[in-house]
């Protein structure tokens, strides 16, 4: 059965130079290319040979390149690696961007574009938490619920997993500046001194909100200590900031929404140049920033389309909002997440917004999420730019700079049936026994229109003939009227 496959994907996809084969499919793939010069190497699997060697038995099917032009849909599998081991990331799909023909694909989310996670392992980090102390969080016992989310058993193991070595260290900010829990700074280093700590040290302090602030120096002052550096380098840890705020960047009374937009521009192009590739620092040591919002978003329909640091106070803020006071009116009505959003993106991480304390245990836990070993990216496009050969391009914009492209011809005899319709509304693809199903039938037809062809045409030749057959002549012919006279002798006789 798998020989006769391998045949019918030789015939419908001929043989072209050092293409490659996607079996249980009619598409072919070339050699990716890796772009020069970048910090990490992209690595698109195209061979079952790469997939094997690093994935597991029953994912190889999910690792290797599929197109579904019925559907519009494009799969690859990948990998980040640095000197040649596997380099492992938390990426979502606000991480990649995504090039077809050329042209990068607009509208991002689940809807168009999804990046599945494969093989996760904890990785050693350092936990920096940043919890807001303002005067605030009094209101609705807001510092009790972030208590309670980061003692819940979930969480204390999200940050101390018992197979690989972390620290968490935590913060509180207010006008004062950020001030480590219990006024000492200390590595919390088992889940004991961590809930201890917690329980006892964490409360309300008072001021404003310098949110801003805090940010900036968890990401740069604190992180070139010597005594951080040694920890990070003796326990190979990447620094992961995570700030939960219950309001705004607040700096004084008569602070307006719009004048956080400065601010949070200066605070945006400290985050780029610290994890930038020319930073020197090692992309191990490079920090990601979470964001964590407590309460109801002030701006629910906001979303970032475009990763930059250059902040429009109407963009931030919402034209209505520009010149609203935040103490007292603002505040009230909801929390900042355009900002909290924008750190969040530029910083490598993720933002969450949520209102209670198991919502807020979900926030953490997703901040200390695993890192994973390989994954999949899934987009979709009209199937009219899947007809003819295309190439796919994937570049990393967080962490570290990666890039690599790939091409893929899909074959322009046949499509593949299309794939069944999964849980998650992407397309699950079918095996090749489906398609055999549909090709031999299929070539059984032309078999035995081709003899039946024949056998007509030897038919009509048959009866032809038939009718144009002459009959046969008389055995004695009769005598004629007048016959012709003897030939005389030529011998002389006379």
């Amino acid at each position: 059965m798998r020989s006769l496959w391998l045949l019918v994907v030789a015939w419908l996809s001929g043989c072209a130079g050092e293409l490659t084969a996607i079996p249980n499919t009619t598409t072919r793939v070339g050699e990716p290319t890796v772009e020069r010069g970048t910090e990490l190497e992209l690595k698109i699997f195209t061979t079952l040979a790469d997939c094997r060697s690093q994935v597991s038995p029953d994912d190889v099917h999910l690792c290797m390149p599929y197109v579904d032009r019925a559907n519009g849909e494009v799969r690859l599998g990948f990998q980040f690696r640095l000197d040649g081991d596997p380099f492992q990331l938390p990426l979502t799909e606000d991480h990649i961007k995504i090039g077809h023909l050329g042209r990068e694909l607009q509208g991002g989310g689940v809807n168009t574009v999804k990046v599945v996670p494969h093989d996760p392992e904890r990785s050693a980090q350092l936990f920096v938490l940043l919890i807001d102390g303002s005067s605030s969080m009094r209101k609705g016992g807001r510092m009790e619920k972030v208590r309670k989310a980061l003692m819940m058993p979930e969480v204390v193991q999200a940050f101390f997993p018992e197979d690989v070595k972390t620290g968490v260290v935590v913060f509180q900010f207010t006008d004062r500046g950020p001030v480590p829990l219990g006024g000492r700074l200390q590595v919390y280093e088992s889940r004991r001194d961590f809930r201890q700590a917690i329980r006892n040290e964490l409360r309300v302090l008072s001021g404003y909100t310098h949110l801003f602030d805090a940010i900036k120096f968890a990401t740069g002052e604190f992180l070139q200590r010597s005594d951080i550096q040694d920890l990070l380098t003796l326990h190979q840890m990447t620094p992961t900031v995570v700030a939960l705020t219950d309001g705004f960047n607040n700096i004084r009374a008569s602070d307006t929404c719009g004048d956080n937009a400065d601010r949070l521009e200066s605070l945006l192009s400290h985050l780029e140049a610290v994890r930038a590739p020319d930073s020197g620092t090692d992309p191990r040591r490079r920090p990601s920033v979470y964001t964590v919002g407590l309460g109801r978003p002030l701006r629910p329909a906001f979303r970032l389309r475009e990763v930059t640091t250059s902040v429009n106070p109407g963009t931030l803020c919402g034209r209505r909002k520009v010149n609203r006071r935040i103490n007292g009116d603002l505040e009230n009505r909801g929390i900042d997440n355009a900002s909290l959003e924008w750190i969040a993106r530029v910083g490598g991480g993720q933002s969450y917004v949520r209102q209670d304390r198991r919502g807020l245990g979900q926030a953490f836990q997703g901040a200390a999420a695993a890192r994973y070993n390989w994954f999949e990216i899934r987009y979709r496009i009209h199937p009219f730019y899947l007809r003819r050969s295309f190439k796919t391009t994937l570049r990393l914009v967080s962490f570290a700079t990666a890039e690599a492209s790939v091409d893929l011809f899909p074959s322009a005899w046949v499509d593949a049936p299309p794939g069944l319709k999964g849980d998650d509304g992407w397309s699950v693809q079918r095996p090749y026994r489906v398609i055999l199903v549909l090709l031999v039938p299929a070539f059984g037809l032309l078999l035995v229109l081709s003899y039946l062809g024949a056998a007509v045409t030897n038919a009509k030749r048959a009866m032809f003939v038939h009718a144009r057959k002459p009959t046969m002549p008389p055995t004695d012919p009769p005598a004629m009227a007048n016959p012709p006279p003897p030939k005389p002798p030529t011998d002389g006789a006379v």
